[in-house]
């Protein structure tokens, strides 16, 4: 039997310089695929990655994949230039947080800027003790704007190292000129370029590890692969998988939780996991209900769009009778998160505003609440807990039953003693 040919998923394996990774970013050739989550490294965590770099320790791959076919909705990166109608060239699928973390860190934009402290350098110090970050509003981050303060201090910013080596030797020249005698002015500018050569060219040199994916390569494909790859920063979750898939049947999830928060504020108030909505949307569309991952992320892209506004409305209303009826009235006094996936699902088959039995039905989820909370069967198992309470509740509420939590309630007053906050 013949089999058909393979073709290969990878294009180029190649290293590239990180001054021209981060121009890229700064062309615009360069952008992130949409369904990636939001920035979120902290400047301990980037002045590490900067440490890393100048040892010239491995510092992580990127991973690309041509735009050539627009399969993936894409973005700029965090701080970067707005893409404003531009079609990048490559889309980076891994590598997120340290591009974003270094491109903000040497084109000086973001919340914080990075420094360098010259002086303890030139002493022999590591380089390690001599990294600092200030807020970018900050009195002294604005005084460091100033060639003086640079010049007073010896501090580098390392926004000034873009442009790479050329760059760092204008600056050294500048910044030795500002002595006042001859002899001076030679021997810091000779000191400065030895510790230039030293510790700023590993980093202006550094070369990153970068796969590039070829342009054929399915959303099946790139999905199972973001399973697999690690990445020093937040792994990708099941809705960000189902953002990959939705994408190409002209559904963008990533929009839609933005306009969600935005249509219903308490939802962002409450921050609420968008898995969720993906998980109540399973339970209304599956029999009998469910809501494991496995079950998750084999919806179909058309099954979310239909009940997608319905699920999120849902969840609106589900955290304002919480809200209003329960005291929760702030996402640290819920005492399990899962439980408003059930309840949405519920009010979202059954209430009808304004109907007399609608009144009727809030009293029993109340109750409901009340029980799973005391009973603690959100403790462990809430993926199966929320199946089997949509069907009870379900059928309560249509006048059967009331679920086994409520009936079977028992409760011990002495656990208060051992409650504590997580």
């Amino acid at each position: 039997m013949e089999r058909p040919a393979r073709t290969s998923l990878f294009e180029a394996s190649t290293l590239c310089k990180l001054t021209e990774l981060l121009s890229q970013i700064h062309t615009r050739e360069t952008a992130l695929v949409d369904f990636q989550r939001d920035f979120v490294w902290k400047p301990p965590m980037i002045q590490d990655l900067i440490v890393s770099i100048a040892h010239a320790h491995a510092a992580g791959d990127t991973w690309c994949i041509r735009n050539t076919y627009k399969v993936f909705a894409y973005r700029e990166f965090q701080g970067g230039p707005a893409l404003e109608g531009c079609q990048p060239t490559l889309l980076v699928l891994d590598g997120q947080q340290r591009l974003t973390s270094l491109y903000q860190a040497f084109y000086g934009v973001g919340e914080h800027r990075y420094y360098v402290k010259l002086r303890p350098l030139l002493e022999g110090a590591d380089f390690d003790d001599c990294m600092f970050h200030l807020r970018a509003e900050s009195r002294q981050a604005l005084a460091y704007e100033t060639l003086d303060m640079q010049a007073r201090d010896l501090v580098l910013p390392l926004s000034l190292l873009k442009g790479g080596m050329g760059d760092l030797g204008c600056w050294s020249r500048r910044i030795a000129r500002t002595r006042s005698r001859d002899s001076e002015r030679d021997a810091l500018e000779d000191a400065l370029s030895e510790v230039g050569e030293y510790w700023i060219r590993p980093i202006a040199d550094y070369r990153f590890p970068v796969v590039t994916l070829s342009a054929t390569t399915g959303v099946a494909a790139v999905c199972r692969m973001f399973v697999k790859l690690n990445g020093t920063g937040i792994k990708l979750g099941p809705f960000e998988l189902l953002m990959a898939s939705c994408w190409p049947h002209d559904i963008n999830l990533r929009r839609l939780w933005v306009k969600a928060r935005s249509d219903y504020p308490i939802i962002a108030e409450f921050a609420v996991d968008p898995y969720y909505i993906l998980q109540i949307i399973a339970l209304l569309t599956s029999s009998p209900p469910l809501c494991t991952l496995k079950y998750v992320l084999t919806l179909q892209a058309s099954t979310i769009a239909v009940w997608w506004a319905r699920a999120v409305e849902s969840l609106a209303k589900a955290l304002e009778i919480l809200r209003d009826d329960c005291g929760v009235i702030a996402p640290k006094w819920l005492p399990y998160d899962p439980l408003v996936i059930p309840l949405a699902a519920v009010l979202t088959k059954l209430t009808r505003p304004g109907s007399p039995e609608a009144g009727a039905i809030r009293q029993k989820l109340v109750r409901w609440f009340w029980c799973s909370v005391f009973e603690q069967t959100y403790e462990q198992g809430s993926n199966s807990q929320a199946a089997r309470d949509v069907g009870e509740l379900l059928t309560w509420c249509g006048g059967g039953e009331p679920p086994e939590s409520v009936s079977g309630f028992k409760f011990d007053p002495h656990m208060l003693r051992e409650a504590t906050t997580r």
